[in-house]
């Protein structure tokens, strides 16, 4: 039997054969065996490079990648970090999120590359993140690997802040849910009552009429937009771009602390600090909104030294604010340890933020977000029962003073011989007393009262007028006020039933009460009066007291011409008016 041998062209294609088979096998390591070698097993190395950079090329020479320090090219367009996951005892049920400090970026690709090389990739817009533990966090879902993942890759585009990802925490459950969770309910809870303080201060500003309840206001909302800025409740429920987020986030922390000064400018004691020392506080308000201002609007000027020198310039303004409220204690303030204690945690919190930057103490894992919230919290319980305080405080001496004010005037308003109202007092009451039935009024006059003064000296008449005072006062109830107007003459008022009768046992009173001062005397003290009772037309607008007093002088008048020691009354009516002579025995 023949041999059959193959001719040329089988040959030909029996090679092509081979050629496809062996590039079909060789086509899936082409595209995911990414190199590994030269990297060391648990290392995270960053390179930058221009926008088309990819991390196959890069990966080809591990000797230009960084693996240590800070060296950072911020000004390239492209940042790749990579993670080896080797001896980290990583297995892909762990590697289910990565977690940074939130900055800006156009797009975050996020590699998982397995022990055989085969990858698997998903990209991130910056809106397409969520909300890490707090706005400055930021987080990312990672995807899910082939195999045994070896290696994590962060693709990073337009962003200048590569060092949040070499920083990256990688988790197997987001530290807060994606949306919203049980964090932001107690954020919400915590800016309740930062804003609660708030009604407070409006109350007691429309009561004192000072400035600090406003700034105390002003205090409490600007933690209030802190709070809910840096817990994540203003990017969550607010649909403002992050630029805006930073500017509310940076600045609203400055606003505070210079509200926090002028606070306490206008709220300690008057007596308790020196007015260089109070204009000292405006500068430190002004040197707190400069530091912030600077530091957020102008960050590229200070460049890597940003957080040493914002936090540095805080540390200096808060220890002259310290210094400030110890002067004021030894001078004897009780408000200002108040505000030491209420910014104490607050200041504690600026110092290890410096100690973390300026590296003395590794304080990299260390997130005040929450302790901050605590502090701020603190501080506004504290300086709101400072405000408390000093508002019982104000009204305590205002009482005082208003009390003392009332003490004047009620003396300001007696007669100093005779103990009666006197004029002013009528005048001021009068109206008053209409309103509360008074409805009767009686002018007495002292007989023949120039010749005690004159034969007995005005001492002695200053005697007669006294007990006359003490008669009229003595029996006097609810519905009587005894006045003297002036010399020897008196006035009543009076109000209820029998008005005039109880009028003219007033009248007869004042004999009996001088009748001890009868033995200096040739005879007793008598006095006439005219008594106007004018119920009938009381409320009318043609009805006031110089009418009325001067109605019932007329009576008095008519008394002293009939022979004095007697009563003339009358009773005024809407159209006429009854006139009745009340006789009484003569002295």
């Amino acid at each position: 039997m023949d041999r059959l041998y193959p001719t040329r062209a089988q040959h030909w294609l029996l090679a092509l054969i081979l050629v496809l088979c062996a590039g079909i096998g060789a086509a899936p390591a082409a595209q995911g065996a990414i190199p590994v070698q030269g990297f060391a097993a648990g290392s995270t190395c960053w390179f930058s490079g221009a926008a088309g950079l990819t991390y196959d090329r890069a990966a080809a020479d591990p000797g230009q990648w960084t693996c240590s320090g800070e060296d950072v090219d911020w000004e390239q367009p492209r940042h790749i970090v990579r993670i080896d996951l080797r001896e980290r005892g990583r297995e892909a049920a762990t590697l289910r999120f990565a977690e940074f400090d939130r900055h800006a970026f156009d797009q975050l690709t996020v590699t998982l590359i397995d022990k055989n090389g085969m990858a698997t990739s998903r990209s991130y817009a910056f809106a397409d993140t969520w909300l890490g533990k707090s706005s400055l966090h930021a987080m990312v879902e990672l995807p899910q690997p082939i195999g045994t993942p070896a290696t994590l890759v962060f693709t990073l585009d337009g962003s200048q802040w590569p060092e949040a990802l070499i920083k990256a925490d990688i988790t197997a459950a987001p530290s807060v849910p994606p949306k919203a969770g049980l964090v932001h309910l107690y954020a919400a809870l915590l800016c309740g009552f930062l804003l609660a303080p708030i009604l407070f201060d409006l109350g007691y500003f429309r009561a004192l009429r000072q400035p600090f309840p406003l700034w105390h206001a002003l205090f409490c909302a600007m933690a209030f937009v802190q709070t809910a800025s840096v817990s994540g409740l203003i990017p969550l429920m607010t649909p403002i771009g992050f630029d805006a987020e930073l500017i509310i986030t940076f600045f609203s922390l400055d606003v505070m602390v210079a509200a926090a000064f002028l606070f306490a400018r206008y709220f300690l004691e008057p007596a308790s600090l020196l007015p260089r020392q109070r204009k000292l506080l405006i500068g430190l308000a002004l040197a707190a909104l400069a530091n912030g201002l600077a530091t957020t609007f102008l960050p590229e000027f200070f460049g890597i030294w940003i957080d040493h020198i914002y936090f540095g310039a805080y540390l200096v303004i808060l220890a002259t604010y310290f210094w400030i409220l110890r002067c004021a204690r030894r001078a004897g303030s009780r408000m200002a340890m108040y505000l030491i204690f209420g910014l104490a945690p607050f200041a504690a919190i600026i110092l290890l933020q410096f100690v973390g930057v300026i590296e003395v103490i590794d304080l990299s894992a260390f997130d005040e977000t929450w302790p901050q919230n605590f502090a701020l919290l603190f501080e506004v319980v504290a300086t709101a029962l400072a405000v408390a305080d000093r508002f019982i405080e104000i009204k305590r001496e205002r009482d005082e003073a208003v009390a003392e004010a009332r003490s004047l005037e009620l003396i300001s308003e007696r007669d100093v011989l005779t103990g009666l109202l006197n004029r002013r007092a009528l005048k001021s009451r009068f109206e008053g007393l209409v309103a509360d039935g008074f409805h009767t009024i009686a002018v007495l006059d002292l007989d023949h009262f120039k010749p005690i003064n004159d034969l007995y000296g005005h001492p002695f008449g200053d005697r007669v007028l006294a007990a006359v005072g003490q008669a009229l006062q003595s029996s006097a109830g609810d519905d009587q006020l005894s006045f003297r107007i002036g010399g020897e003459e008196f006035l009543l008022m009076l109000r209820g039933a029998d008005t005039t009768e109880r009028a003219e046992r007033q009248r007869e009173a004042i004999a009996a009460c001088t009748m001890e001062l009868m033995e200096d005397m040739d005879g007793p003290v008598t006095a006439s009066m005219g008594v106007l009772d004018f119920a009938a037309v009381a409320g009318e607008p043609l009805i006031d007291f110089t009418s009325l007093y001067t109605r019932a002088d007329k009576l008095l008048y008519d008394a002293k011409c009939a022979g004095r020691d007697q009563t003339r009354f009358e009773r005024l009516e809407l159209f006429q008016a009854e006139h009745i002579p009340v006789e009484s025995a003569a002295a």
